[in-house]
């Protein structure tokens, strides 16, 4: 979240880019988020044995699909078969478009919803299938 913080403040001072939404929704979301990438961190760690293998297990399953899959270069709707559908579930596709509605389009919570609750219902999703896949360790 300070990183968050500190882009939003080099993107308006720096960059000269206004917020023009809801700076309260883009950081509510933007706390999901982080919840979702420890999350997925989590689930990665879940299937390997050691921290370096964890992180570097996460760094790819997840860099990879947020950059070919979520409509940062390409969109979403011009992907085909199972790119589009990882791309319509991959929770980084909803971030951006609530980062694009709030910097560009002065969108508020009325017009992102369907975003945000994507990302809400990821949570459990991650969260759940990361207890459920957690071997119990002997004591």
């Amino acid at each position: 979240m300070v990183n968050y913080f500190l882009m939003a403040l080099v993107a308006v001072t720096l960059f000269d880019i206004p917020i023009t939404g809801s700076f309260t929704l883009l950081t509510v979301a933007t706390f999901i988020y982080c919840i979702i990438c420890t999350g997925m961190g989590l689930l990665a760690s879940t299937f390997t044995r050691s921290q370096i293998a964890a992180m570097f297990t996460t760094m790819i399953a997840t860099l990879l699909p947020a950059i070919q899959f979520s409509g940062m270069i390409n969109p979403v709707s011009s992907l085909e078969g199972g790119g589009q559908v990882i791309g319509q579930i991959y929770p980084t596709t909803h971030m951006l478009i609530i980062f694009r509605g709030v910097f560009c389009k002065a969108l508020d919570f009325s017009d992102l919803y369907s975003a945000v609750y994507m990302l809400l219902i990821t949570v459990p999703v991650i969260l759940v299938l990361t207890v459920l896949l957690l071997k119990k360790q002997d004591t």
